[in-house]
């Protein structure tokens, strides 16, 4: 009887596409923009970094994560309420690949504004790997009290 051991990374890039579509699926227009915190999946990219949304009282802040990504090959802009971050990610010429685990290539992100964001106040910065994007909310967003007078 002969024993095989089966590697189990063999396929591994095989099952990260399927992972990747499987979560296009469940994210994609099932789920209303609204309630997806701003992702957005784009097909145009190899890959699609993962991002957190977060919310203060007056601001939107974006969290990309671009790890081994240089400032030089990250491009980001802004029109009618989505952020565009775009670019690629080089690994370089440093000897035959064995095995490849780690996203490369091109990537994109879409993310969709909140109705409250200001998008003319979006700023960018790059630290540790992770692009920090933040937009304030709109000086006119949110409930606001209407006094209610009397008619006679």
């Amino acid at each position: 009887m002969s024993h095989y051991r089966q590697d189990p990374f063999i396929n591994f890039e095989g099952i990260q596409k399927i992972q990747q579509e499987l979560g296009r699926l469940f994210e994609g227009e099932w789920v209303k923009p609204s309630e997806r915190c701003g992702e957005q999946y784009s097909e145009s990219g190899d890959w699609s970094p993962a991002t957190d949304s977060l919310e203060t009282d007056s601001d939107w802040h974006f969290l990309v994560d671009l790890p081994g990504v240089e400032l030089k090959d990250v491009d980001v802009s802004v029109s009618r309420g989505q952020i565009f971050v775009k670019g690629q990610k080089d690994l370089g010429d440093i000897g035959t690949v064995v095995r490849r685990e780690r996203s490369h290539g091109r990537f994109e992100k879409v993310l969709s504004l909140p109705e409250d964001a200001d998008e003319s106040t979006l700023t960018a910065a790059m630290k540790n790997g992770v692009l920090q994007l933040s937009v304030n909310k709109s000086a006119n967003s949110g409930a606001r009290p209407i006094p209610v007078r009397q008619v006679d």
